[in-house]
């Protein structure tokens, strides 16, 4: 009988662990990608910056174009760049190449810096400023708060397809 009383007791609880009333929570991103791209505009204009804002919400100002003919064609294409990516605001970087290019694979990349190697060829220089929805999102990162404002400066090195 104890057996029994104490087996119940385990599948009570195990039926009340499992229990599936906690729906996924969808949090809308349009609310912080309209404030940071406004922001982004608000801080091009205090500093006298020019950028190009895209369709797509990103700010860009395309230094040099490059050779205008080694270009991003596919997913799994290296591209070999300097970069140096900052918080928009605080000039300190999070993250830097240095002097040395660092070799990267497309795909593997955060959305906003796709848009800045697809956007120059082999030789140019771009700096991008991606709202949070296209760096980080909503997620701390590193060090990186969450729904940050990236702005990355990047110089594509070289760039080499898959075999």
């Amino acid at each position: 009988m104890r057996n029994l009383l104490l087996l119940s007791g385990l599948f009570v609880l195990l039926m009340t662990a499992c229990k599936k009333d906690d729906a996924p929570v969808y949090v809308d991103p349009y609310p912080q990608f309209a404030k940071d791209t406004a922001a982004i505009g608000v801080f091009l204009a205090a500093n006298n910056l020019e950028a190009v804002k895209d369709s797509s919400g990103i700010f860009y100002k395309i230094e040099n174009p490059g050779n205008g003919v080694d270009s991003v064609r596919y997913e799994g294409t290296t591209v070999t760049v300097l970069y140096r990516g900052n918080i928009m605001g605080n000039t300190a970087a999070f993250d830097s190449t240095g002097t040395t290019p660092r070799p990267f694979v497309y795909g593997q990349l955060i959305r906003g810096f796709r848009f800045a190697v697809r956007h120059i060829t082999k030789g140019g220089k771009i700096t991008v400023y991606l709202p949070s929805f296209y760096g980080y999102g909503m997620v701390d990162q590193n060090g990186i708060p969450a729904n940050s404002i990236l702005v990355f400066h990047v110089e594509m090195t070289d760039i080499t397809d898959p075999k």
